[in-house]
């Protein structure tokens, strides 16, 4: 999502029409204070609300044209089950047969924020920018302060997970020897931010650390992770998510990138840090590492922390 505000933004600034979005009820935050939509279609698929309900909703509307931007098989099934008179996306898992207007496209490996601006070419608009950036709206804001009194400034983030997969993480043993470093060197505190399904690694790095007075473990929703991130000094992350909501809000993030091809996820950004270990087997792109993990494991927290040093004795 945050890789497609460049899309967006172009799209938005090409078009006279109402622009609409469908998504997930709380993810669309991470667009909050942007201004893209005018209005907002949740696609949430749960409890007694079926796609066909979905379809239905949508298809009243009367939309003159739809973009998929997901590769997934649904979301083009979406748009051509509600009769969407223009359908346009990239023809990949099969969907080709369901868009009007298929975006061509090579299977060779390209930057994801290129990847979708590459739709505005192929719709005869104007690029407006190839930079995601993000920004807090005030009610975020406030809410995160009424809600997060505890939370002090100055203080550094981590994201310690990945939903990509177990190849992707950090040792929680470096993350939690980086956190004693840092708590000893500035008696910063270290905020651990795990997300759904992530509580077993940031209990496993609060466990390991010595310094614990200066550790604390925050779960928190899309609103108020934004929030989190904005305001940390430094954020040190796997190479996930929330790596890209920290550098679009500007916000130095230390991205840990161990078996994906850092060309993917690669855009001019310049508070993106990457640490990246050469080694033979690397990148694999697997989601489960079949070696001894040495593209991470190889990442000492010495390394990491001289990175940060070198950014907050900027500050």
């Amino acid at each position: 999502m945050v890789m497609a505000v460049p899309f967006l933004n172009s799209l938005r600034a090409s078009l006279n029409d109402e622009l609409w979005g469908i998504g997930k009820t709380n993810a669309i935050h991470i667009y909050n204070g942007l201004n893209i939509f005018d209005r907002f279609v949740p696609f949430d698929i749960k409890g007694g609300i079926s796609l066909l309900d979905k379809v239905t909703i949508i298809k009243d509307l009367d939309f003159e044209r739809g973009i998929a931007l997901p590769h997934s098989f649904r979301s083009a099934l979406l748009l051509y089950l509600a009769q969407i008179k223009e359908r346009i996306g990239y023809p990949r898992n099969k969907r080709g047969f369901m868009l009007t207007h298929p975006v061509p496209g090579d299977s060779d490996l390209e930057p994801t924020v290129e990847h979708y601006l590459k739709i505005i070419d192929f719709m005869g608009c104007k690029r407006s920018t190839n930079t995601p950036v993000l920004c807090v709206a005030q009610d975020e804001e406030r809410r995160f302060d009424e809600n997060n009194m505890q939370v002090n400034k100055p203080y550094v983030a981590f994201i310690v997970g990945a939903q990509y997969g177990p190849s992707k993480c950090w040792p929680t043993g470096h993350f939690s020897k980086l956190a004693d470093m840092i708590a000893n060197a500035y008696g910063m505190k270290v905020y651990i931010l795990p997300g759904m399904g992530e509580e077993n690694l940031a209990n496993e790095i609060y466990d390991g650390v010595s310094s614990k007075e200066f550790v604390e473990i925050r779960s928190m929703g899309i609103r108020e992770l934004k929030v989190c991130l904005s305001n940390a000094s430094v954020v040190v992350s796997n190479d996930t998510g929330p790596r890209h909501i920290s550098a679009a809000l500007g916000v130095p993030t230390i991205v840990l990138l161990g078996p994906m091809d850092e060309k993917y996820t690669y855009y001019p950004n310049e508070f993106t840090r990457q640490i990246i270990k050469d080694i033979p087997c690397r990148p694999c792109n697997n989601k489960k590492c079949d070696k001894n993990h040495e593209c991470l494991r190889g990442i000492m927290p010495e390394e990491v922390f001289l990175k940060l040093k070198n950014i907050v004795g900027n500050k």
